[in-house]
């Protein structure tokens, strides 16, 4: 376990300790061991134990990358908590992340095109199999691009290794786990889709729409800028307050499967709230078990 320091902040990788400063220093973008900036990037990018991967498809990554990027897909990675669910989640994650050659000491960056939902999630799949230096990279291949750094239409494939998934439960939360924290006064179910999904206006082939009970509503969106990265913190401190999530909470961010709940998640880790759990399976499990309850209402709740 690392502890991590940062202006105003002091926390613990596994987010068991976390002291974020109520006033976090305004207009400066958010940097921890989670996210690193692109200029950081660029001095590191021939560093031995660096891993960087590229996580948007491999047409996208064909068309151009970051030098030495592996390019690794985990959009299909199974999404259901049950406990053969889970199993079959861990089997997968181990034969995946096996492309990625970690010894143990390498720093994986992952990136996609922006600072969007498909890295993140990666980072989140990669701290759940109990390895923790992991980041992403703010602003993604766009901003690398934007600061005119040189790109590769070389593919790189790392030697294979053996990857052993060391269950991180601290950072998940199964359908089980959130439907006994409904009625919990401590905890903040946080549901992070589109204004219609979370009124079940906008069902996606899901069985059933709507929203968990009691879950508050927080586009996942709002906690970004125009350039699709995040916020300063005092931003993202003040929008998630607003909202009524607070460091005090345990909070469970979910969405539809996962990928933009990471997002969120990633942001409440910046900022460094103690108790966080991502419900990986999402709305695409919750929707489908018919003895989980399911809520809908034409206005969220006000924040």
């Amino acid at each position: 376990m690392r502890a991590v320091c940062w202006p105003g902040f002091l926390f613990w990788t596994l987010g068991v300790l976390a002291l974020p400063d109520p006033e976090p220093k305004v207009g400066v973008a958010p940097m921890t061991e989670w996210l690193v900036e692109i200029s950081w990037l660029h001095a590191n990018l021939k560093k031995s134990d660096l891993i960087l991967v590229d996580t948007r498809t491999q047409k996208e990554y064909m068309e151009g990358h970051i030098p030495g990027a592996v390019w690794l897909d985990l959009s299909d990675l199974p999404a259901k908590t049950s406990d053969q669910g889970l199993q079959e989640l861990g089997r997968q994650l181990s034969q995946k992340m096996s492309l990625l050659g970690i010894t143990g000491t390498e720093r994986v960056v992952f990136y996609e095109e922006h600072t969007g939902a498909r890295a993140p999630r990666a980072l989140w799949f990669l701290t759940y199999s109990g390895y923790l230096n992991g980041s992403v990279l703010h602003g993604g291949i766009s901003a690398w691009r934007g600061a005119n750094y040189a790109q590769s239409w070389q593919s790189v494939v790392r030697q294979s290794r053996p990857f052993q998934v060391k269950e991180n439960s601290q950072v998940l939360a199964s359908a089980d786990y959130v439907l006994r924290s409904i009625k919990n006064p401590g905890c903040v179910i946080l549901d992070v889709r589109s204004q219609e999904e979370y009124l079940g206006l906008d069902p996606k082939q899901n069985s059933r729409s709507g929203h968990i009970p009691g879950a508050v509503w927080l586009e996942w969106k709002e906690l970004l800028d125009g350039t699709m990265n995040y916020k300063s913190l005092a931003g993202l401190q003040k929008r998630l307050s607003e909202a009524g999530i607070t460091p005090d909470k345990e909070v469970i961010t979910y969405c539809q499967s996962g990928s933009r709940s990471s997002n969120t998640y990633l942001a409440l880790r910046i900022l460094g709230y103690p108790r966080l759990k991502n419900y990986i399976a999402s709305w695409q499990e919750w929707s489908s078990r018919l003895d989980l309850p399911v809520e809908k209402q034409r206005v969220p709740p006000t924040p």
